[in-house]
Order: structure tokens, then sequence, then C-alpha cells
């Protein structure tokens, strides 16, 4: 252990007094390394912010770092290395189109893309798109399905099957856009703008429409309130076919009697007025 000591003991000395020979060069080089360090230094230290992920390039690596994603954070990497921040948060943009109907009308066509990166192929995405993968992937996959979709309607079709419309364009679209790295939530179309003469004609078509289907309402209502009153009467004939047999001469004396008994009962009956004829039955009136 004292010989460990003394070698110890020896190396400090030769190192001090290598220093002060060569102190100007080492000052010198300390600068050096201070003025790398603060000059390079938001290519030293990257900070990842919350909602977004890295891709390291590496300059003697191998390039982009496939199986690598950086997380949120703060990373350290070598000067002449770089990393490529990307938000993965669900983002949107909105867009203006014009499109052809299969007649060869020119529709207006507003409409939002929501979309987001999955960190699973992120690295893929930055090695075959890159950083401008909206530009370059997404907004002209979008318009190319957009002019596909609506190619395929007549103006009168678009203008009612705007919901079916906006669901197909978002299934294509997220196929396509999936292939190419890159995860779709939805596409919202906005609005649609048809030229003037062709919105008027077709507004002026479905409100035609609605009055033939308000006009066959009301003639359905007016046969079934026809049909009603025709089983009422049918019935009500039966009712005075059938009372009309039973009702004999017998029957009414006998009714008649019962009612003058009742009324006879009657603290009020004071006037009795005897009917005319054989079958008269009195007839009690007055009251005190």
């Amino acid at each position: 252990m004292k010989a460990i000591r003394q070698w110890i003991a020896i190396q400090s000395d030769r190192w001090r007094t290598f220093a002060r020979q060569q102190k100007p060069y080492v000052l010198l080089l300390l600068f050096l390394l201070a003025f790398v360090v603060v000059f390079f230094f938001n290519w030293i230290v990257i900070p990842i912010q919350p909602g977004q992920l890295g891709v390291l390039w590496r300059f003697l690596g191998g390039g982009t770092q496939i199986d690598t994603v950086y997380r949120e954070g703060v990373h350290l990497i070598l000067p002449f290395n770089r990393m490529y921040i990307y938000n993965v948060r669900k983002q949107q943009f909105t867009d203006t189109i014009n499109v052809l109907t299969v007649d060869g009308l020119t529709v207006t066509v507003r409409y939002s893309v929501r979309y987001f990166l999955e960190k699973d192929t992120l690295p893929l995405l930055h090695q075959r798109v890159g950083p401008e993968y909206v530009n370059v992937v997404v907004r002209p996959e979008v318009r190319s399905v957009m002019r596909m979709v609506f190619g395929q309607y007549k103006p009168e079709q678009i203008y009612t099957t705007q919901k079916a419309i906006e669901e197909r364009v978002a299934i294509i679209s997220k196929v396509h856009l999936e292939a190419r790295f890159v995860a779709l939530d939805d596409v919202p179309i906005e609005s649609i703008k048809l030229p003037d003469r062709i919105s008027n004609a077709i507004e002026a078509k479905l409100a035609q429409q609605q009055i033939d289907e308000e006009y066959e309402y009301l003639l359905a209502i007016a046969k079934k309130e026809a049909e009603r009153k025709r089983i009422e009467s049918e019935g009500i004939k039966v009712y005075n076919d059938t009372v009309s047999h039973s009702l004999t001469p017998d029957v009414l004396a006998w009714h008649g009697i019962l009612a003058t008994q009742e009324l006879a009962k009657s603290p009020n009956a004071k006037t009795v007025v005897i009917g005319s004829g054989k079958n008269g039955l009195p007839l009690i009136l007055g009251k005190e």
C-alpha cells in the first residue's frame, strides 16, 4: 500500500508540473471546450416537450434509428447528430377544394382533416416521408379521395347524401393514409356549395317533393276517415235494424208503464194528463 501511495504522489507531482509548464495551452483548451459547449448547446441538449416524440438521425451510426423513439424529457446527443421532433397529439387543418360531379359540374367543398401520428410508425414516417408529411401525404391524399368520391355523384345526390359521402371519404382516406404511416381520425365536411342555378333547382324540387308527400299524407288520412265513417254508419244501420225488429207495440207499452210509474213516485208530480187512444198512457206533469 505504501508503494502505491508513493506512486500516486509521484504521478500527481508530475501532472502538476506539466500543468504549470503547459498552463497557457490548458487554459486555451478549456476555453475551446467551453465555447464548443455553449455554441453547440442546442445541438447537444435536446428537450422534448409533452405531446412530442423524437427520432434520431446519426451521422456515423447508420442514419435514422428505426427501432428507437425518444420520449418526453431532456436528451444528450452528439453535436453532429440530429434529433427530429414530431407532434403526436391529435391535429387538424381545414381545406377547400373544387371537385367535379359525374355531370361535370363544379362543386366547392370545405372540409377538415383530423389526424395524429403513432409512436410505432413514427421512425418510418420520418425516413420515408419526412417532417413535411402534411403537405406531402395528408393533404394530397385526402384531396384525391374527395375528387374521386364526389365524381361518382350527381348534384342532387350530393345535396341529399352528404353524411354518406362524408363517411365514404373518411373510410377511403384512412386506408390511404395508414399506408403512409399517418393515422386518420375523421374528415368532417363543413359545407358543400353548388352552382346557384343548380342549388335553386334542387331546393325547388325538394320543396315540391315535400308538398307532394304532404298531399299524399292528407289523402291517406282522408281515406282512413272515410273508411271509419263508412264502418260507423254500417254499425248504426245494423243497430237500428236490430232494434226496429225487437220493438213491438207490447214492448213499447210496457216501457211506457214503467216510465209512468217512475214519474208517479216523484214528489213533484201533481198534474195527470191521460193519453189518447186505447193504449194512451197517463202523463204526470207539474211540481209544487
